[in-house]
């Protein structure tokens, strides 16, 4: 008798785990913004002694996107979870919102160095 209960229960914890496994990558692209962000403002305020004509400087809209792009990817992300949280690979949405702010990163860095 005890297995039936056990094997109702079973895929309600699956479920369960994926919700929360998919909303804790989700909320913590908000800490991804934040580093991207001030990576961004750290990069632009370390080329502001230089006075050499090849220095490191940030085109306008290039730097826009890369720095204002982040909360704009973070509330896409956020959104498209509330979609597919639910489903099997729902955690690939947070999953690529990571991927596309370590490139972010990755840019800067090179952009700057």
């Amino acid at each position: 008798m005890t297995a039936p209960i056990a094997a109702e229960t079973h895929p309600d914890k699956a479920h369960r785990r994926r919700l929360w496994v998919n909303w804790l990558l989700a909320v913590s692209t908000i800490l991804g913004a934040v580093v991207v962000e001030l990576f961004a403002m750290g990069a632009v305020m370390g080329t502001s002694a230089c006075s050499a004509p090849n220095c490191p400087k940030p085109s306008g809209s290039i730097y826009g996107l890369l720095t204002y792009g982040a909360p704009v990817l973070v509330v896409l992300v956020l959104g498209a979870s509330f979609f597919t949280a639910g489903h099997r690979r729902g955690f690939l949405v947070p999953l690529v919102g990571w991927l596309l702010l370590i490139l972010d990163v990755a840019i800067l860095a090179a952009t700057f160095s």
